[in-house]
């Protein structure tokens, strides 16, 4: 592979990824470069086992991405404002993702406007399908913005079937809840050239940092008591990870 170097480029040993008021601190004992562009070098054709892995991959990283921007965008919307999780479930055998789509596109442009009057795209939200044990389609959905609505009026609006609110008042870290519910098995064929998620137009971006006295500065001054889980282990690329999750929610 060949690597394109940019005056910019510099090693990156420590990284801090804020996603509101989850905080993850990553050390790397040997690093990576930051300000390369690869100029290809990836073998075209990929085996059958190269491709259940680059799969899993890809599932582990948007299992990351969904945890990280729902965690960024909870409580960012006013007071009058809570999250709310919600469960959309079709009453027929719905199997096909691009029919479910249409149907969950259209609902969410008339909850928009009775929500907020316009046809401009205001609610936030983040989604993600699954299917049950049978194959039909369902949806799980974090709306940011969302004033109270009686399960049967959002159901009414709904009008493909059953809607279901679900409590997350317990949960500190609402991203790794709602995450789980993305597809596990790499080598579901249903998912492969669609979105395992998709969100709302702008939503709010977990921050990274990766300036070493920043991230440094911040990690020493977290308090211990806040810190949720924590991970050393061995990258072939990066060398030894130590990895900090904390979580500053009161």
């Amino acid at each position: 592979m060949s690597v394109k170097v940019g005056s910019g480029i510099r090693l990156i040993r420590e990284k801090l990824i804020v996603s509101g008021d989850i905080l993850e601190v990553y050390q790397y004992s040997g690093g990576y470069y930051e300000g390369f562009k690869s100029e290809g070098g990836r073998n075209k054709v990929a085996t059958g086992e190269q491709k259940r892995i680059n799969r899993t991959q890809t599932i582990y990283r948007a299992r990351n991405t969904i945890r990280r921007i729902i965690n960024a965008n909870i409580g960012q919307y006013g007071r009058e404002f809570t999250a709310k999780f919600v469960t959309l479930t079709f009453k027929n055998h719905i199997t096909d993702l691009k029919m479910a789509h249409c149907m969950f596109d259209k609902y969410t442009k008339r909850l928009n406007y009775r929500v907020y009057g316009s046809k401009r795209a205001l609610l936030q939200y983040t989604a993600v399908p699954e299917f049950t044990k049978r194959g039909r389609v369902h949806y799980h959905v974090i709306y940011y913005n969302l004033p109270y609505l009686k399960a049967s009026d959002l159901e009414s609006l709904w009008g493909n079937g059953f809607v279901k609110i679900n409590k997350i008042d317990h949960v500190d870290n609402v991203g790794a809840y709602i995450c789980k519910y993305m597809a596990k098995d790499a080598d579901d064929s249903r998912f492969h050239g669609n979105k395992l998620y998709f969100n709302s137009r702008g939503l709010f971006k977990p921050e990274e940092i990766t300036d070493k006295k920043v991230v440094e500065s911040v990690r020493d001054s977290l308090p211990v008591d806040k810190l949720r889980y924590s991970n050393t282990f061995e990258n072939e690329h990066l060398g030894t990870v130590i990895y900090e999750q904390y979580n500053l929610t009161e």
